[in-house]
């Protein structure tokens, strides 16, 4: 499935028509704040969960980071996709932009995790700077990092985890704020490991889905035919898109 050209989004930010985007070279400490919906924030350590996986995946070479909570906010849709595909999150950033709403937006990923449902796509969304995923009650059931890859059915040095639940929507989680960080798809990978496919954070179901028509990646490599492989998933971004990562220097201020 190619990414979509969301028009709505665009009008949601040109009708508050106070957002700059600016360029910072190089980009010395990236910025990702996180937000919870009301009704994700019912679910304990949320927010510290997402803090601790945010913090060890982005923590890359090419900057220090900051990762930051920006508390609960109310919203109409626990969708984790349509809250930002309809314009709604996008607005509240811009609003908060200017002092018209209690919340203050980061120069770089702003994310908001709902209590959505992760069955069936799309379960969240991203565009430059702004991003929303759902599965609030699956990542309070995430194990701590470290635990995670201790499991027998885990590879700690490649960062590899099976396909749960909790660790799908992590990965998707990671996936969004690529989306964010200016990441495509195709800067996503899969492979073989075994006699399973591995996909990294971009790419991530897709590289079981019938849906998605690519063949190979900006890295070079195909897509292997997942035929009755079983299916894990990285956490580790591929060097593609690492390479991305490395060139990243944009931001938006009031």
């Amino acid at each position: 499935m190619n990414r979509r050209v969301f028009l709505g989004t665009a009008g949601s930010l040109a009708s508050v028509g106070t957002l700059a985007y600016a360029t910072r070279e190089p980009t010395v400490t990236l910025e990702i704040r996180v937000w919870l919906s009301e009704h994700a924030a019912s679910y304990g350590g949320v927010t510290d969960r997402i803090q601790e996986y945010l913090e060890r995946i982005f923590d890359l070479e090419h900057w220090s980071l900051a990762v930051s909570s920006g508390g609960a906010v109310d919203v109409s849709t626990e969708n984790g996709a349509a809250v930002t595909s309809g314009g709604e999150w996008p607005a509240a950033l811009a609003s908060g932009a200017i002092g018209r709403r209690d919340l203050s937006p980061v120069s770089d990923v702003n994310l908001l995790v709902t209590d959505g449902q992760m069955e069936a796509a799309p379960t969240g969304y991203g565009i430059p700077h702004i991003a929303s995923v759902g599965g609030a009650k699956h990542i309070a059931a995430l194990d701590s990092f470290d635990d995670l890859f201790s499991s027998p059915e885990a590879d700690a040095d490649r960062w590899i985890v099976p396909n749960g639940r909790p660790s799908r929507t992590i990965q998707i989680l990671t996936h969004e704020v690529g989306h964010a960080l200016g990441l495509q798809h195709d800067h996503g990978v899969a492979y073989r490991y075994g006699d399973a496919i591995v996909a990294s954070p971009m790419l991530s179901s897709y590289a079981w889905s019938s849906d998605y028509d690519d063949d190979g990646s900006r890295c070079g490599t195909n897509y292997p035919d997942p035929a009755d492989l079983d299916r894990k998933l990285s956490l580790a971004f591929s060097p593609c898109a690492r390479r991305e990562l490395a060139e990243y220097s944009g931001g938006f201020l009031p």
